[in-house]
């Protein structure tokens, strides 16, 4: 009896436990070993196995378990451009290696040349654009504001508040750029939540960053 009220305790145990792990794939796990303890206590404990709840917690293992062959899918090694690699390296760090991977497919290799416009002042922007190297001035009613560089993204604003621009960008020295087009980029974000959050925090900070400077 002591036993199977201490197989008991651990399901719950481990259930509350649970509540305090962080870590999504320590999480499964955990949810794993408490759906696996609950499974014996309700095998062993009544006077008659009680099936509703010991299928319940098989579908709630065979659930984690396929999450966590997608957790494990998307955190493999993927061989990426040297550009590609140094991008994911430093600033798009909180994704998985198969989200970059999505991200950047949908996205293009560009250059402008020195003095070229690539955002107008009250009109619309149809990309986001990220600057791998270069530099590229900001102008608001035609006074300098600010100059963006290495790693950081043009059209921002725009991008998260769906308006017109409210500011001139200007490419200053040739610019290597990835751009998304920016309605291709937000469909992709809305059918993978956890991507939607991690750019728009990228851009959030950008955001916060440009206006602590100012």
């Amino acid at each position: 009896m002591e036993y199977t009220n201490l197989i008991g305790h651990l399901a719950f145990g481990l259930i509350a436990f649970s509540f305090l792990v962080k870590d999504i794939m320590w999480l499964r796990l955990v949810s794993i070993l408490a759906s696996a303890f609950g499974m014996a206590y309700n095998y062993f404990i009544p006077a008659d196995p009680m099936w509703i709840a010991i299928g319940w917690n098989g579908i709630f293992i065979a659930l984690n378990v396929y999450h966590i062959a997608v957790i494990i899918y998307e955190k493999r090694p993927i061989k990426m451009a040297p550009k590609d690699k140094e991008l994911y390296e430093t600033l798009f760090k909180d994704l998985s290696p198969v989200e970059y991977l999505k991200i950047s497919k949908v996205a293009q290799w560009r250059v402008f040349k020195s003095g070229e416009t690539i955002i107008r002042q009250t009109h619309l922007v149809p990309d986001l654009i990220l600057i791998y190297n270069g530099t590229v001035d900001v102008a608001v009613d035609g006074a300098r504001v600010a100059e963006l560089k290495d790693g950081q993204f043009v059209g921002e604003m725009s991008f998260l508040t769906e308006k017109s621009a409210t500011a001139t960008c200007i490419v200053k020295h040739d610019a290597e750029c990835l751009v998304w087009k920016q309605k291709e980029f937000k469909d992709l974000l809305k059918r993978n939540p956890s991507l939607y959050y991690t750019i728009q925090s990228l851009l959030s900070n950008q955001l916060v960053s440009y206006s602590n400077k100012k």
